[in-house]
């Protein structure tokens, strides 16, 4: 697997948001999580009619899940919500969920294509949501298991450090829709990890 830039959307919505995503697909992100948590499935499915079709290979989203099978689209992250519910429809496939500890990641049975670990630093997005994972410990953990995508603070800054401890990816929410240019975000941390 190579290495993964994710865009997660904002839970609230953003001036010129699909404007945005649009540009963000056309500059190579390949993989969007749409994160409405207060939306209606009604609205969910407003939103998605707003991103071009052909973009719908590249979306995953984290509630309403039969609208993936609607729209034809990646698949659906399981929320910790969602990942105790005994049923879950089996057509559907199962990308992703999120984990806050590694422990978590060790105990799950479920196979999925990857999972977040949060948050590794300090959240951009989310007021104190401390970062809370030893660097050394990481890279240990992440040459047993793969396939873990580094959520919480990743910027340009980081993001080298989070591919040379053995992360397969990283998620994003802060860094590309708190900046003043979130497609010139992407990009630099695109080429970061070139």
């Amino acid at each position: 697997m190579s290495f993964k830039i994710i865009v997660i959307t904002p839970e609230k919505k953003q001036p010129k948001e699909f404007e945005l995503i649009t540009s963000l697909f056309e500059s190579g992100l390949q993989i969007l999580h749409i994160r409405k948590t207060k939306a209606t499935e009604g609205e969910l499915r407003d939103y998605l009619e707003q991103i071009p079709t052909k973009f719908y290979k590249k979306i995953v989203i984290h509630s309403h899940y039969k609208l993936a099978k609607e729209f034809n689209l990646k698949g659906i992250h399981l929320t910790e919500k969602a990942r105790t519910l005994k049923r879950i429809n089996s057509s559907l496939k199962i990308i992703s969920t999120s984990f806050h500890t590694t422990a978590a990641i060790l105990k799950s049975r479920r196979k999925y294509e990857y999972v977040f670990l949060s948050p590794v630093f300090d959240s951009i997005s989310k007021q104190g949501y401390k970062g809370n994972f030893d660097l050394e410990d990481l890279k240990l953990f992440l040459k047993r298991k793969k396939n873990v995508i580094a959520l919480g603070g990743i910027n340009n800054k980081n993001i080298e450090v989070v591919k040379q401890v053995g992360f397969s990816g990283v998620a994003v929410i802060g860094t590309i829709w708190q900046s003043k240019n979130p497609v010139k975000s992407y990009k630099e941390l695109a080429l970061k990890i070139k």
